[in-house]
């Protein structure tokens, strides 16, 4: 199911018109960083280190940063992305679960 249809179709429009932005080759690369990023967060969350660690801080903002690149800077784009970890625990969204999703929450509180 993933997150997508958490959003409004005024949302999901106002997304799909943010990666209409960018070439083919632009959107692959962006997916290639957002998923390094998801897996050093998974690497340090597993390992236990803490959300507020330095390293762990800094993947959170980059992960943020290209986040808002599609988010609109709509607050209620991330609350559905909330909304959809919270009542859908195990499943994956991009790679990330519940889990994973609150420990980069709080790294990036850090920021």
């Amino acid at each position: 199911m993933g997150a997508w249809v958490y959003f409004t179709p005024e949302q999901q429009t106002e997304m799909m018109k943010k990666m209409e932005q960018y070439t083919p080759e632009q959107l692959t690369s962006l997916r290639k960083e957002a998923n390094e990023l998801i897996k050093r967060l998974r690497q340090g969350f597993e390992q236990g280190i803490p959300p507020e660690n330095e390293e762990i801080v800094a993947l959170a903002k980059r992960f943020k940063e290209g986040q808002s690149l599609f988010n609109i800077n709509d607050p209620k784009v991330e609350q559905a992305i909330e909304t959809f970890h919270t009542e859908n625990p195990t499943e994956m969204d991009h790679g990330v679960d519940l889990e994973l999703y609150r420990y980069i929450q709080e790294a990036k509180s850090h920021t």
